[in-house]
């Protein structure tokens, strides 16, 4: 029986040390260190508040007292430059790339965001900040499924690892990016496109691998434009960071059918609503083109959500899906008949040969690492869902062209 730790006080607990009464480019620096040492992934600015963390899902203090707005300006300014509060106040947000240097070997990196908010009816700032890591954590055998962990690498086709922001999708393909990059008989060429890059995985340590990694979209316009650029490149694996429209679908697609692995993302938190979201994504006159060729690609639905550990910190409870050739062509002919109805049909084949959140929160309390209460959320969440499915989606209404 694991024990559990005991979370400090989220006002009191993470304070820094020797607070200044007045930040100044340093002093914020400082900040941020000390908010990494806190193992911060995200830490948040404005005007009139404390310093806050987001500390292994929980938000925490990092100061007592409450910035002034003109603290606030200065570090937009040390970010963007001197025009960046006339921009926030023309409503225009500003998202950057950062960088704190800690000593000559090591430096945090950072994506922020700046918004105008209104304090007190008043002009305010709120800037957040989130690491982007050097390396991604290397995937683990023990932290997944036997049956998923054993298909999770196929050779090519669509691989899905879906969720809510926030709950470590870019994360976990890094980790599987890593985990191809690392064995030393690959002989693989990845190539990935990602807004923003959050790890540098050129940084991998490799012997028969190669990774190009390409912002979206300062290196290349869109998604989809990436995927057909990396056609022309010898990829044996493609990274999508989010197949968000049916452009990108379909070059993911025909990355799949042309032999490749595919990896990406889509923001869905369950087989059914990946399916659901994918219907969604594509425009009626192509639909049924699109997903006949999704359902004959596909490999692995992955969905993930992060929920607090019995050591105080956060895993992930994943739901998936292993396709083969009785599940496609159990979706294929309900795409045939009505397309509405794939979402339903593969919550029922997911039931069949899948596993879902609630089971795999039942392993994870089985090995000690999450506590009954996070198993109990899980159950009665699908038990709700459950009782709202009896009848199938009724939320497309699609004709045959």
């Amino acid at each position: 029986m694991s024990s559990v730790t005991v979370a400090r006080d989220r006002l009191t607990g993470y304070l820094m040390k020797g607070e200044a009464a007045r930040f100044n480019d340093a002093d914020f620096d400082q900040v941020l260190i000390h908010a990494m040492d806190m193992e911060a992934s995200d830490v948040y600015f404005k005007t009139s508040r404390p310093v806050v963390a987001r500390v292994h899902g929980r938000l925490v203090r990092l100061t007592t007292r409450p910035l002034q707005h003109a603290e606030v300006v200065r570090l937009v300014v040390l970010m963007y430059g001197a025009n960046a509060e006339v921009e926030l106040r023309k409503g225009t947000p500003l998202d950057q790339a950062f960088s704190v240097k800690v000593n000559r070997e090591k430096d945090y990196r950072f994506r922020w965001c700046a918004t105008g908010v209104r304090i007190d009816g008043a002009f305010g700032i709120s800037v957040i900040m989130r690491e982007l890591k050097e390396v991604p954590p290397a995937a683990r055998e023990e932290e997944y499924h036997a049956d998923l962990w054993r298909a999770l690498f196929p050779l090519q086709g669509l691989v899905f690892i879906t969720g809510e922001t926030g709950a470590g999708k870019t994360t976990t393909l890094a980790s599987w990016i890593r985990k191809i990059a690392e064995d030393p008989e690959s002989d693989t060429h990845i190539v990935s496109f990602e807004a923003p890059i959050e790890y540098r995985l050129d940084s991998l340590a490799t012997t028969s691998c190669e990774i190009d990694q390409s912002d979206v979209p300062a290196d290349v316009a869109s998604f989809a434009l990436g995927v057909v650029n990396a056609l022309r490149r010898d990829p044996d694996v493609i990274l999508v960071g989010e197949s968000r429209d049916a452009e990108t679908i379909k070059a993911a697609v025909l990355a799949a059918q042309t032999g490749h692995l595919v990896l990406s993302t889509l923001h869905s938190n369950s087989v059914q609503t990946t399916f659901l979201r994918l219907i969604q994504a594509c425009p009626v006159e192509e639909l049924y083109s699109i997903m006949g060729a999704v359902i004959g690609n596909i490999e692995i639905i992955v969905c993930q959500r992060l929920v607090r550990s019995t050591d105080g910190r956060r895993c992930a409870v994943r739901e998936h899906l292993v396709f083969n050739s009785y599940i496609r062509n159990e979706l294929l002919k309900t795409a045939a008949t009505n397309i509405s109805l794939l979402p339903y049909r593969a919550g029922q084949l997911l039931a069949q040969f899948g596993q879902s959140m609630l089971q795999d929160a039942e392993r994870l309390h089985a090995e000690g690492r999450i506590d009954q209460t996070q198993v109990d959320l899980f159950r009665a969440e699908g038990e709700a869902a459950e009782a709202t499915s009896q009848a199938p989606f009724g939320v497309l209404e699609v004709a045959h062209a």
